[in-house]
């Protein structure tokens, strides 16, 4: 696609604005509405392949499921003339919360707590409806919330979609795979459990991106050696968020020990658990 092709009649491309090992990003003008939006387009031979078609057809199913939460809004869901597929969603203007927070964070200070509620209560009511739906994300990290520009919908949303798994489909992940980001990889994931994952590792990968934003460092780094970092994340003890952070309730350590618990049957039983917790402890 080039500036000024026009899209299934509609969608007028503008800019590219990102590509990948599996496709490209642009934003374009939707001509009927003239508004803008961000299209995803899988390279041909990408979208021949059945395991790139049903991630990209998973990611537009999840985020159509949860039309009005914080997810992306996706508008449309087609294939070109030459038969790449392609995915309409909103376009979003701000950064990642991974770039906000190293912005913030070279003051010296934490993201103030108003910041923690503006930006993170929308992606956890998000995750509790997906769950509550029988979805999960499977890559919850401070890359894929957004951090937009404007407060006029909401300051926030939940992003990158391509590895949700609906319970109501097969898994799309060959046995013996890990799918997620490695500091955020739930302990279960990574031990290989006959047990089929379920919205558990959403918790603790929502965990890990509390830990993040409130001590202002991983829980367990991920620039080591990926063996060191998965005895630490399946055998290690829970590292102190209340060492890092001592101007929060002492209370903090119990909420980070259940959050990131190794077995998943002493995590919190859900998100909403994990965010009541939380607020409690922020309030005292």
């Amino acid at each position: 696609m080039e500036p000024g092709d026009i899209l299934d009649g509609r969608y007028q491309i503008e800019a590219l604005i990102g590509k990948g090992a599996h496709g490209k990003v642009y934003r374009a003008v939707d001509q009927q509405l003239s508004s803008p939006v961000a299209i995803k387009i899988l390279y041909g031979d990408v979208a021949a392949e059945d395991t790139f078609r049903i991630r990209m057809e998973r990611e537009a199913r999840a985020m159509g499921q949860l039309a009005g939460s914080a997810a992306v809004q996706v508008l449309a869901f087609n294939r070109t003339e030459k038969g790449a597929l392609y995915l309409v969603m909103e376009y979003l203007e701000g950064q990642d919360l991974k770039a906000y927070l190293e912005q913030v964070e070279k003051s010296g200070r934490p993201l103030p707590v108003h910041e923690i509620y503006e930006i993170l209560e929308p992606i956890a009511q998000t995750l509790h409806t997906a769950h509550g739906q029988g979805i999960f994300h499977r890559d919850v990290k401070d890359a894929n919330v957004f951090v937009l520009n404007s407060r006029v919908r909401g300051r926030s949303r939940l992003v990158d979609f391509g590895l949700a798994k609906d319970v109501s489909l097969d898994a799309l992940t060959r046995t013996g795979m890990i799918a997620g980001s490695p500091a955020y990889i739930a302990p279960e994931a990574w031990m290989g459990k006959p047990r089929p994952l379920d919205h558990r590792v959403d918790v603790y990968g929502f965990g890990v991106l509390l830990f993040r934003v409130l001590g202002g460092r991983l829980p367990f780094e991920a620039r080591q050696a990926i063996d060191q970092l998965l005895i630490q994340v399946t055998r290690a003890e829970r590292p102190s968020l209340h060492a890092l952070r001592p101007d929060l309730h002492p209370t903090i350590d119990d909420w980070a020990r259940r959050a990131l618990a190794i077995d998943r049957e002493d995590r919190f039983h859900s998100i909403e658990a994990l965010w009541s917790f939380l607020d409690i402890v922020l309030r005292q």
